[in-house]
Parts: C-alpha cells; structure tokens; sequence
C-alpha cells in the first residue's frame, strides 16, 4: 500500500523546488521529508526523482505525481460529501504565455470567486501543454491540439489570432516606410523561445507566402518584455492582437500587414475528475474565452 504522507511530501519537494522548501510548506524538518521521500522510494522498487537542481521526477514519479494529485481532488470532494471539513485541494494547469498574458487572469478572478482552491500555473508552451496533461503532471491545459487525453474530456475555446507589429521608430529606422515580407524578414525580429517558432513560421507561410527564416531574430523570453522589446523599437514581433489593443489604438504599434492575421485554436482540456472545483474552473474558462476570443 503507497505511503500517502510520504507521497505528499514528494509532491511539496518537487512542486517548491527544494527539500527545505518543501519541507517547510509542510512544517516538518527537512530530514524527516527526506527520509520519508527515502522510503517511499523503498516501498515503489525505484527512483521518484532526480536530485540536480532543479529537481526533476523520473517517469515512475511522474506517475506517483499523477495519483496523488487525482487522490487530493477526490478527497476534497468525499470530505465536502459527507460533512466533513475539508481544505481545498490545489489544481495544476498548464497554460502558454499568450493566454496568461491576456484573458488568463481574469479566469482566476471569476474561479476565485466561487472556490478557495489554489491554483498552479505550469507555463508552456500550447503546443506542449497537451503532452503535459498526458503525463499526468497536471489536471488541465489549455492547447492548441483539440484531441483529448486518455480519460480525459476536450472542448474548443475559440481563436488566438496574431499579427505582426512594430513601432513607427522601427518602421523609420528600418523599413523607411516601404514595408514588404522580404523587406521585414531581413530587419531584427523577436522569439519567445524555441517553440515560438512554430508560430512564426506558421504566420510566414499561412500569411505572408515566404520560406521561414529566423536569422535576425533576438530572443527574449518575457511576455511583458515581448510587447517592450516592440515598443522600445527594437524589434518587430509576433503578438496577440488581444495583447496590444490599447498600443495599437494609440499609435504606438502598428500592424506591419494589417490584413494578415494567423489564426491559432484554443481548447481546453481536462481530466475526467468527480471535482466540482475542476469543474467550476472549467466553467470560468468557458465564459472568459467565450468573451474574449471572439
């Protein structure tokens, strides 16, 4: 039989990062975690986890990390059943920038208003929130991929869509107002990150009919310093246009194609949870996104 106390401080160390961390989060000494976690991976035949920084699960605490999560979920839901107190029970979601940058907190605000649980935000990328969801690393994710998981449920949110911006300095220095694909393509460009290029090269095949290229791309993995980077006239950028209404509506981005946008899917996906809270959540992300991607 698993060690529930031990698999909940597994799921403390991994979730804060550190065993002191962790152990703190769960008021007990840092040795005792530890040799809980030492046990526990006595009891399952293996290792839970790497222990570099930062620390890392190995597949068979992967799977560990999924139960328990699922088992604090039911538990909260069994103790509100039958009477019981009950604390409310943390739910993990994966979510890209984008979204969290834009319509994302304005969830929260409307779950917050119905339910105490806590949310934990894993930030990735939409075309790798779905595979986080399919390891059981958390109970929701927001993709662009509409399949559903393996015991899990699948609804489409609506449109993201994308242009490309850059401030009336950029377009001066740069572009001297002759602005053409070939033309923008050899002027400095923005990245997220590795996986921002799906994006970008979605948008300058789709968009603009030209070959991908990224050579003059700088990297800059902020949301907010995305959106600075173009301001400042640095860069142009690939950018939500839900991100930038008020820049754009005030002259200080400017849509480089103004009739080529990309866009990108949403849905939301879930695991199949007698939860109430994971199903209040839902309905929060339902009616933002209902509203906003339009």
């Amino acid at each position: 039989m698993l060690d529930y106390d031990a698999l909940r401080c597994f799921h403390e160390v991994l979730r804060y990062g550190g065993f002191e961390k962790g152990a703190q989060a769960l008021n007990l000494t840092q040795s005792a975690v530890s040799q809980k976690i030492k046990r526990l991976e006595q009891s399952v035949g293996g290792p839970v986890m790497v222990r570099t920084k930062p620390l890392r699960a190995t597949p068979l605490g992967k799977e560990l990390l999924a139960h328990i999560q699922k088992v604090s979920v039911l538990e909260e839901a069994l103790n509100i059943q039958s009477g019981l107190e009950a604390s409310a029970a943390p739910i993990s979601v994966a979510v890209n920038n984008d979204v969290l940058a834009t319509w994302f907190s304005q969830v929260m605000a409307a779950f917050s208003d119905k339910r105490a649980n806590p949310i934990h935000i894993v930030n990735a990328d939409q075309t790798q929130t779905r595979d986080i969801l399919q390891q059981g690393r958390v109970m929701a994710c927001i993709s662009q991929t509409g399949t559903p998981v393996t015991g899990g449920q699948s609804i489409r949110l609506g449109t993201m869509r994308y242009q490309l911006y850059a401030s009336p300095r950029f377009i001066e220095r740069y572009l001297h107002k002759e602005i053409s694909p070939q033309s923008v393509m050899s002027t400095p460009g923005l990245l997220y990150d590795e996986y921002d290029v799906t994006l970008l090269t979605d948008y300058q095949r789709e968009c603009l009919n030209i070959a991908p290229s990224f050579t003059t791309c700088h990297w800059y993995p902020s949301s907010h310093g995305f959106v600075k980077m173009a301001l400042d006239g640095v860069v142009w950028a690939l950018l939500p246009t839900l991100q930038v209404k008020q820049e754009v509506n005030e002259g200080d981005l400017v849509p480089l194609f103004p009739h080529k946008e990309l866009g990108v899917p949403l849905f939301w996906h879930w695991t199949t949870l007698e939860s109430a809270a994971l199903a209040d959540l839902t309905k929060a992300v339902k009616n933002i996104a209902k509203a906003q991607l339009k």
